[in-house]
């Protein structure tokens, strides 16, 4: 398929689903809810907000990262997403981020970098809902530096500035403040972060050092704001002569970006600023690398380091900078053809057209991963329990991808080719808004295959079975049995069962009794043993009572039950006829849709892409000097037109120089 336009809206919720702590009203991932509410309690600040992943801690160094890379991919192709229809959620998927950084930047030079103990973390398989162990975090100071965290948070709420500013400028002023705070921070007390934040190293550590991340964030500054001082910046470790074993060495790098590695983005981010030679010419040194990098037999950009750990997502970032150049060149240029193609190849393959015919973005297609390495959306106690296949679609989650030989298995306990996370979304989701400017998107026809998004709102068939024996003369057994049908998939259930007063419960197995209030008991299946399929499969559990005098046994059962669907806390509650013969919603109208569910009987559409490939006519984007309101040309000449400040030029002509801002 090349639906860009579909994969760009799921790819974006997918970040939606990937939300901590309270949620709007508006939330869309029915299977989500508040979580960490109270994050940052250990130190008192707030860190409530920002993204995790397929665990539970938010390591902010690679959630940094992917923040960087999907707000310069909006401020750059933001025309991709206006034409997909996604830019007011695109928005709000910044927002979510850099409200959550804002509340992490403390003081000047304090900023808290994890939420979360990693060695705790993996050793619960839980969703973040049910999180009972300790989340502390954590901190990097003066006296505690980490340069390459806090240059690349500042280069996140950067671009972040840059791609809001139109729509919000008080908010793009704020988030450029602290972006120099921070910038600041990083130069002035240097180290690399994990050796402040000793719980990171196990999991996010920096091996590239911090120079990548000084260079990037400069030059994030520099195409912001066009001063003079981060270009200098930038060119104080470009043009520093490190020897070629040298680990600080800047250029000369020869492989794709990453949540550790800048360096090529910094490149592509320099060339097009300045459409200097010395920048465009490594820039194009390494893009026409990436270009012709050894591949899968199918096509995949692959590396044999590398790409064994989420080959999707190297391909995708090897990609992202040769897309960044690409706006730079003439859309004649043979070599930007040849770009195009790469890309357009890269996310092509993702996409479904691969030897295994597997489309990697979950919830995409019917040949979708089924059972991505995902806490949440597992419905399960364990990567290798529960159902073979998650509970819950996460949509839009971009899979790790094949092996070397375009080999790949669907399994949660496949970490390699089946893990998700922040940052293998976001190269390839930049890459999609590009080709939709290209003009390459192809609408898809209307997605009626189950599980396609928007999926429909299941009926409430939620079935109830008594099955009695006889014990004694004045005990008997019971054994309730609970199925839903129609889809509706219950990772976990608990009910509410008020027997007559005169009944005596003597025990209970099978489910876990967690309250008892006077006749009522509240019970609940345990996770892995209580899964409720939507196709009817029946699960149990059982208990022995002692009937009162006179009693029939069936006739003195409650007539009705009260079955929570994932869980009594956030459950949705359905009031169960205990004789088979139906239910109905409990607690909520009937036929009440939830948000982003389709409950009209209609189908899911591909969205509309609403304008065309736009002419490229220039090959560089130099910006103009910074000018004064009464200083330029326009206004001394009275020519009718305002000062730019800091605008790409377009022409220049007797008068000076022409751009638009």
């Amino acid at each position: 398929t090349q639906d860009y336009a579909r994969h760009l809206e799921l790819s974006i919720l997918f970040y939606e689903a990937q939300r901590s702590g309270k949620l709007p009203e508006n939330n869309g991932i029915f299977w989500r809810h508040d979580s960490m509410v109270d994050a940052g309690k250990d130190n008192n600040v707030d860190l409530t907000g920002g993204y995790d992943a397929g665990d539970n801690v938010k390591f902010n160094f690679p959630q940094a990262s992917a923040l960087t890379i999907l707000a310069y991919g909006a401020y750059k192709w933001k025309d991709g997403y206006k034409q997909a229809g996604q830019w007011e959620y695109m928005k709000d998927l910044l927002k979510w981020g850099m409200d959550y950084f804002l509340k992490c930047h403390t003081d000047k030079y304090v900023l808290y970098g994890q939420v979360g103990n990693g060695s705790l973390d993996h050793g619960a398989w839980v969703p973040p809902e049910d999180i009972t162990y300790k989340y502390p975090s954590y901190k990097i100071t003066a006296s505690a530096p980490g340069s390459d965290l806090a240059a690349e948070t500042s280069a996140s709420m950067v671009a972040a500035s840059m791609a809001l500013r139109e729509d919000d400028p008080t908010y793009a002023d704020t988030l450029l403040k602290h972006g120099r705070e921070l910038y600041d921070f990083a130069e002035k007390y240097r180290g690399t972060y994990d050796l402040s934040i000793d719980d990171a190293k196990g999991y996010y550590r920096s091996y590239s050092g911090f120079n990548d991340e000084l260079v990037w964030g400069a030059a994030m500054l520099y195409a912001a704001t066009g001063e003079e001082q981060y270009k200098a910046k930038v060119d104080k470790i470009w043009d520093t002569p490190y020897g070629d074993l040298d680990p600080d060495k800047f250029l000369g790098s020869t492989g794709p970006i990453s949540w550790d590695d800048k360096k090529a983005a910094a490149y592509a981010l320099m060339a097009i600023t300045t459409g200097e030679s010395k920048y465009v010419e490594e820039s194009t040194r390494h893009s026409d690398l990436m270009v012709n990098y050894q591949t899968t037999p199918g096509g995949l950009w692959y590396d044999t380091n590398l790409s064994m750990w989420a080959s999707n997502r190297y391909a995708a970032n090897a990609a992202f900078t040769v897309a960044m150049l690409a706006t730079t060149m003439d859309e004649n240029d043979s070599k930007r053809k040849q770009y195009v193609k790469f890309i357009k190849k890269q996310i092509d393959y993702i996409l479904g057209d691969n030897p295994a015919k597997v489309d990697y973005v979950v919830g995409a297609d019917p040949s979708s991963p089924k059972a991505v390495h995902h806490r949440g959306a597992s419905g399960s106690k364990g990567a290798d329990k529960g159902p073979d296949e998650n509970v819950f679609i996460l949509y839009g989650a971009l899979a790790g991808g094949p092996g070397q030989k375009d080999n790949y298995k669907d399994a949660r306990n496949n970490y390699e080719m089946n893990e998700v996370a922040l940052d293998y979304n976001a190269a390839f989701q930049g890459l999609l808004a590009f080709l939709i400017t290209e003009g390459l998107n192809v609408p898809d026809p209307k997605q009626t295959w189950d599980g396609a998004w928007p999926p429909r709102e299941p009926k409430p068939e939620v079935k109830w079975e008594w099955k009695l024996t006889a014990d004694e003369d004045s005990y008997m057994a019971g054994e309730p049995q609970i199925s839903t049908g129609d889809g509706l998939k219950c990772a976990n259930w608990c009910f509410d069962l008020t027997f007559d007063s005169n009944v005596s419960v003597q025990n209970m197995w099978g489910g876990k009794t967690v309250e008892i209030k006077g006749s009522t008991y509240t019970v609940c299946s345990e996770y892995d043993n209580g899964y409720l399929d939507g196709k009817g499969t029946p699960q149990h559990w059982n208990f022995n009572f002692k009937k009162p005098n006179g009693g029939k046994g069936v006739d003195i059962l409650p007539k009705t039950a009260i079955v929570y669907c994932n869980g009594k806390k956030n459950g949705r509650a359905y009031l169960v006829n205990t004789d088979g013969s139906g239910a109905q919603p409990y607690g909520w109208e009937a036929g009440a849709c939830r948000p982003a569910f389709l409950c009209d009987g209609s189908q899911a559409t591909a969205p509309v892409v609403t304008t065309t490939k736009k002419k490229i006519t220039t090959t560089t984007t130099k910006k103009s000097d910074p000018t004064s309101s009464t200083s330029c040309f326009s206004v001394k000449k009275n020519l009718g037109y305002k000062c730019c400040q800091y605008c790409e030029i377009s022409f220049t002509d007797g008068d000076g120089d022409w751009g638009v801002e």
